[in-house]
């Protein structure tokens, strides 16, 4: 590892310089080796300094991991080059069993220091404080200070601005010593850099310490470099990190959030989700769940741009029936989602819509209601099908109901949230047709045990109970009156010239 040295050249300023010396008469030469100033690196040859370059070029690929372990403390700072490509990068930490230490990134001028862990519920990780996170850095957003991570049993709380240094020597309570990434390695750079860790920067783990996740979104090709600080004040510290190359993050389809855990059948909402590591030296080994689990963080976006429900509300996704909780952009919860029994019943057709009772019989749907009846009472929710989807709009909808079977038939009123509010019986109404033979032309009056509509073409026996030949005829009145003198055959409609269910 490099160290602090004073030098003196030859010229205006290091760049322009042609050799380094050790002492002020330019007498001694400086050792041959790689030195650098002012963001310049400058390679000393045989006496001649070499090309100067960019601290640019010194920047660590991308894929790459570092470790760090020091009787000391420091403040470390890294450039990195995460290429030209578009995504998520993706960084993970390990901080050692005993002691916390800081991590901030900063790409395109924006902050990012909140992490996620594997198992991760909203319980395990806590801040200077104890109180539990959803994820370490919640109280942390937006001051651009790190956050600590690792393991509690360490108390790192405390200001760290004593700068009257010993060289070699770390007490607690010393102001760190900055090192800058050089050459394949930390060098010390002889500056300190006094700090306060304070209650909102923690978010560590109760016990142990599990490998923390960090997502960097990069939506655009340049900038290519991001940096990272690790703040390491606590002395005698470890710590281990990986930055991989930007990615799309993977994806999952589910339902929309919704506030519990109910069975939901719509699940057509794409959504994205980083994975977790577990190790103790890089390379760590990755997850490799293909649906989120606890502890990941999930978003809206392939590059991690914007966390799902990043609100302290819990809400739920739905994928097959198992239902996800989430909040503050982390999976807190997996359980299997409730699944509700529904009854089915017929309905007049959706469209259908009266300013008065809704006991003229229309065509006729399948729908499902959440009562313990055969058919829905006040207060019920009428769905669109068995599991429990809502149906699309229903415009304070009235129309006929019926049981699949029976012949009781209600008139029903429903709210545009698929509540119903008014239930009325409407045997008191007309509740015969009038049909017309297919062949004859004759007349018959029948009870309405089904529904039907007008111009329906239905079976019909003559008689009550009918008895016979089961003819067909065309329904030519749904609001008659009079006593039947036939017998609808079956709930199903035909065509007049349907030679198999019709008998002429």
């Amino acid at each position: 590892m490099g160290a602090l040295g004073t030098y003196c050249f030859d010229g205006l300023n290091f760049a322009q310089a042609t050799t380094l010396y050790t002492n002020s008469t330019l007498s001694a030469l400086a050792a041959d080796g790689y030195y650098s100033q002012g963001g310049i690196v400058r390679q000393q040859l045989s006496g001649v300094l070499l090309n100067s370059q960019s601290c640019g070029t010194c920047e660590v690929a991308c894929g790459s991991g570092i470790s760090v372990s020091i009787s000391a403390n420091g403040f470390f700072d890294v450039n990195f080059d995460v290429a030209s490509t578009t995504g998520a990068i993706v960084l993970y930490f390990y901080m050692g069993s005993s002691i916390a230490d800081g991590v901030l990134a900063n790409y395109n001028s924006v902050n990012h220091n909140r992490l996620t862990a594997k198992g991760n519920d909203g319980t395990i990780l806590v801040d200077g404080s104890g109180t539990a996170v959803d994820y370490s850095g919640i109280g942390n957003q937006g001051t651009g200070d790190p956050t600590y991570v690792g393991s509690d049993s360490a108390n790192i709380i405390i200001p760290y601005t004593n700068t009257s240094v010993t060289p070699g020597v770390c007490a607690v309570g010393d102001a760190p010593e900055n090192y800058t990434y050089t050459g394949g390695s930390y060098v010390a750079q002889g500056t300190l850099h006094p700090l306060t860790v304070t209650n909102a920067m923690c978010g560590r783990a109760l016990t142990g310490s599990p490998v923390f996740t960090m997502v960097v979104p990069k939506s655009t090709a340049s900038p290519t470099t991001m940096n990272l600080k690790v703040s390491a004040p606590y002395c005698g510290t470890f710590f281990a990190y990986e930055i991989d190359c930007p990615v799309d993050l993977p994806s999952f389809v589910s339902s929309t959030l919704q506030l519990d855990t109910s069975c939901n059948s719509t699940q057509n909402e794409t959504y994205y989700f980083v994975r977790n590591a577990t190790g103790t030296s890089t390379p760590f080994t990755l997850d490799v769940n293909t649906l989120p689990e606890v502890g990941n963080f999930v978003f809206t976006d392939v590059n991690g741009s914007t966390y799902l429900n990043d609100t302290g509300v819990l809400k739920y996704y739905i994928i097959g029936t198992t239902a996800f909780g989430v909040r503050n952009g982390v999976v807190i919860s997996s359980t299997a989602c409730v699944s509700s029994t529904y009854n089915s019943f017929y309905s007049t057709s959706l469209t259908y819509a009266s300013s008065g009772l809704a006991c003229a019989i229309s065509s006729t749907v399948q729908l499902w209601h959440n009562g313990s009846g055969l058919l829905p009472v006040a207060l019920d929710t009428i769905y669109q099908d068995s599991a429990g989807a809502a149906v699309a709009s229903w415009s304070n909808y009235k129309g006929i109901t019926k049981p699949l079977n029976g012949s009781s038939i209600k008139s029903m009123t429903v709210n545009g949230s698929g509540i119903v509010q008014v239930v009325t019986d409407c045997t008191s109404s007309s509740t015969t047709y009038i049909l017309e033979d297919c062949t004859s032309s004759t007349p018959y009056t029948v009870n309405n045990d089904y529904i039907f509509g007008l111009n329906d073409v239905v079976q019909y026996q003559i008689g009550t109970p009918g008895t016979g030949a089961v003819y067909c005829g065309t329904i030519i009145n749904v609001n008659s009156s009079g006593t039947a003198d036939a017998t609808l055959a079956s709930s199903q409609s035909y065509g007049c010239g349907d030679s198999v269910h019709c008998a002429t």
